[in-house]
This record gives structure tokens, C-alpha cells and sequence, in this order.
């Protein structure tokens, strides 16, 4: 299958550029200002900064739209996230619109409303919304479908559609990064995560926690636990519910069981939820790590307790699927973010800069390279 080359060279050189502007980890902060109304935003007159070429329409008359999954804007991750490359869409000359989930069962009418309310492309965020966005795909080869955490399921679905794009993150690369660091930082010698519900989109943070922190102990003969979950076995904790990514009480709780079992850093990968536990964390003069976009910067309240962010470039991703497609590209494909590309990455230290040993950060540095390079094969460390 084809992986698209525009976007990995533009998430690459989007990266170097930031790397040049200050520090090899760093990464642009989601946008949390007020979203957009619900109801079709107007486009705007703006300039896009780089065009795509061989343009068959303008951007004013082309409509990029975006299916938000449940846990909602607000979340200080990846639909907030998505809402950033949407509303860089509309800077960039688009049309946009989107829809909100409250529930699984909203998928398939949210996307339906944005088809008929004339949207060309359209971006689904969350693996939940597999069955739904691969029907309507299908049944609408005119327009153009992307999923953010996804690639198209060919065993189950056929070969992969000329209209979709899937947009998926090696983000347990990233995550491997911040369980050796956490795993050198921690004074108890216990990290521990959580999921909210168990997919690849949460469980490849998770298994990323682990096998950083494997590396880590292979490297310095430490034995750093992790709990929360078993990477070999894949059985661990998650919030499950009818409510699982918009619980803070819940992460909090989740946040006081581990730090009574030793733990002084937690890795929650649960949207809302876990915005409890790093508030918990916080608050006990303990740390975390965060998930999907630099959380120091989207919750500078808690920013002394987050030593890191395991990041996706989702804005990124999400704004130069709508650039090819309006191009004339309309899918068949599929983009893997990962560190080689620039498509995930680690955050910076932020207020806890100064407390992270230079020997650690080299370290880190060191681990990055050969997980970019394939020296070291992370899913050898479970």
C-alpha cells in the first residue's frame, strides 16, 4: 500500500523547523481558545501559506470538515488537536464545518449531516469510528474520508478505497521515550498508566511506558516497575464506563491507587479523565506524562507536575490531508507518524527543565536516534 510522501516530507520538515527554533522535542501547542460554532463556520479570506499546486477549486469553494469523537473539544488532546489543523484549514482559505459525538451512536449520523451539508472532505478523529467512516467511504466515492488513528481494515473492508486516507501514529515510539525518562527521573522507582478504553489508539502509549522504561533498567541495571499494565500480556487497567474519557473525579481516584502502591509518576491515556490525574499529581508534588499534545502548555496549571508529553502530529496531519485533497489527491493510502518522520515526538521538559540531569536528557537523545534509526526495536522490550 502506498504511504503518502507530501505528508511525511511535510511533517518532517515541519519538525526540523520547530527543532531549529528550540529544542529537538519540540512541538507546536494545540490551539484552547473558544472553537467555532457548530453550525458551518463561514470561510475566510485568508491566504493559504504554502498552496498546493494543481489546484482544481478554491479554497473558499471547497469544504473541509472534521467528525470529532467523543470525550470532546476541550479535551486538551487529539480532538482538540483536530480542531487545531481544522481551524488551520479555515486560516488557510477552506470552508469548514464538524460535528460532535456524545456516543458511539452518533458516528454514522454526524458524518451523514456533514455529507449532506456539502463537506468534500471529511475527517473522522478516533478508531471508534472505523465501521462508520470505511460504510460511508464506500457508499460516497466522491468524497474524499480520512481517520485520524486509523488505517483502512483490508481483511475486513476490501482493498483500501481511492477516497481515504488513513492517518495513524507509531506514538509508542514517543512514548518509549517518556518511560525512560520517567523512568530515570522517578525517585520511587514505580510509573504507572492507564487507559480509557482498551484499542491501539491508548494501548500503544502504554506499551510504549514499558518498554522505555525496559530499556532503561536493561541499560543501568535498575528493575523501575511499571503498573497498570502487562505490555506482554496486553491486560491492564482502564476506565471503562459509560463514561471513560471525560471523568475526572475518576483520574483522580485512578491517580491516588498508584501513588498508594509507590508510584510517583503516571502516564493516564484517557482524554478528560486523565486531566484529573495529573491534576492529582500535581497536587501531591508528584509527576506525569501526558498524552497527545504538549500538556504543560494546554494545562498550565498543573505544568510544574508534567515532566513530558508523549505528542501526535495531528494538527499537522489533519490540515495537509485537506491540502492534497483539495489537490486532487483523494486517498488510497495511508500516513504512519512516527519519529523518523517527525509525526510523533516528545515534548520539552518545560518547568522542569533545570531538574532533568544532562545525563538523562543525552540519554534520551541517544534512545531517540536509534528508535529513529532502527538500531533499537522498542516491541523487543515488552
Amino acid at each position: 500500500m502506498q504511504v503518502s510522501k507530501r505528508l511525511f516530507a511535510l511533517v518532517a520538515a515541519s519538525a526540523i523547523i520547530l527543532a531549529a527554533c528550540g529544542g529537538s522535542a519540540a512541538t507546536p501547542a494545540p490551539a484552547t481558545d473558544t472553537p467555532p460554532a457548530t453550525d458551518a463556520p463561514a470561510a475566510t479570506e485568508a491566504a493559504a501559506t504554502e498552496a498546493p499546486a494543481a489546484t482544481e477549486e478554491p479554497m473558499a469553494e471547497y469544504k473541509a470538515c472534521v467528525a470529532f469523537d467523543v470525550g470532546g473539544l476541550g479535551d486538551k488532546g487529539f480532538n482538540d488537536l483536530a480542531l487545531k489543523g481544522l481551524k488551520d484549514a479555515e486560516a488557510a482559505g477552506f470552508t469548514i464545518a464538524y460535528s460532535e459525538a456524545q456516543g458511539d451512536t452518533d458516528y454514522a449520523a454526524n458524518i451523514q449531516r456533514l455529507i449532506d451539508e456539502g463537506c468534500q472532505s471529511v475527517i473522522t478523529v478516533g478508531f471508534l469510528q472505523g465501521t462508520a467512516t470505511a460504510e460511508a467511504a464506500l457508499a460516497n466515492p466522491d468524497i474524499a474520508f480520512g481517520q485520524v488513528d486509523a488505517t483502512w481494515d483490508e481483511a475486513t473492508n476490501g482493498p483500501t478505497p481511492a477516497n481515504y486516507t488513513g492517518l495513524d501514529f507509531q506514538i509508542d515510539e514517543a512514548a518509549a521515550l517518556a518511560g525512560y525518562l520517567g523512568a530515570g527521573f522517578s525517585k520511587s522507582g514505580v510509573l504507572a498508566t492507564y487507559g480509557g478504553m482498551q484499542f491501539p489508539g491508548v494501548t500503544r502509549f502504554m506499551d510504549g511506558l514499558v518498554e522505555g522504561a525496559n530499556i532503561y533498567n536493561e541499560q543501568n541495571g535498575t528493575a523501575v516497575k511499571v503498573l497498570g499494565w502487562d505490555a506482554a500480556k496486553q491486560t491492564g487497567t482502564f476506565v471503562g464506563g459509560d463514561n471513560p474519557w471525560n471523568d475526572p473525579a475518576k483520574g483522580e481516584q485512578l491517580a491516588q491507587t498508584f501513588m498508594d502502591q509507590g508510584a510517583d509518576i503516571v502516564h493516564p491515556v484517557a482524554g478528560s479523565t486523565g486531566n484529573g490525574t495529573i491534576k492529582a499529581m500535581a497536587a501531591a508534588e508528584k509527576w506525569a506524562i501526558g498524552v497527545d499534545s504538549d500538556q504543560a502548555l494546554t494545562l498550565p496549571e498543573y505544568a510544574s507536575a508534567i515532566l513530558t508529553s508523549a505528542e501526535k502530529r495531528i494538527d499537522v496531519a489533519v490540515l495537509e490531508t485537506f491540502k492534497k485533497n483539495l489537490a486532487g489527491d483523494m486517498g488510497g493510502e495511508n500516513f504512519v507518524g512516527n519519529l523518523a518522520n517527525g509525526g510523533v515526538a516528545m515534548s520539552p521538559f518545560n518547568e522542569l527543565e533545570s531538574a532533568v540531569p544532562a545525563e538523562l536528557k543525552a540519554a534520551v537523545d541517544k534512545l531517540a536516534q536509534d528508535i529513529a534509526s532502527g538500531a533499537i526495536d522498542i516491541n523487543t522490550y515488552r
